[in-house]
């Protein structure tokens, strides 16, 4: 459904962050951390969409911030995890190549 508002909807995107692209967005790692953004870290994340003319949906996919979901009684299961979201615009979210998304999930600080 598209927004008659700002023109986006579902499947559409400017092309600068397509969906399904490695990204690096900043996000709080620990609650300490919520009310300082400039503390926040470059995590690694994938577009999910673009929301807005400058506004996308980043599934962050760090493991220290994914939960169970709430019908699974074994979390140890990686796939039954719910990682966070958030809308994100350009000024903080950054275009990766795969090797580098992977080389920042791998060295992440928890």
């Amino acid at each position: 459904m598209i927004d008659e508002t700002n023109g986006y909807g579902h499947g559409r995107n400017d092309g600068v962050f397509p969906e399904e692209t490695p990204v690096l967005v900043r996000y709080p790692l620990h609650a300490e951390q919520a009310d300082d953004r400039s503390s926040w870290p470059w995590l690694p994340g994938t577009v999910l969409e673009q929301c807005g003319p400058d506004e996308w949906l980043i599934l962050v996919e760090v493991s220290v911030l994914a939960e169970p979901g709430p019908a699974v009684s074994d979390d140890a299961n990686p796939g039954s995890l719910l990682y966070p979201a958030c809308f994100r615009d350009s000024t903080e979210i950054r275009a990766v190549g795969t090797e580098e998304w992977l080389q920042a999930r791998s060295a992440t600080v928890y």
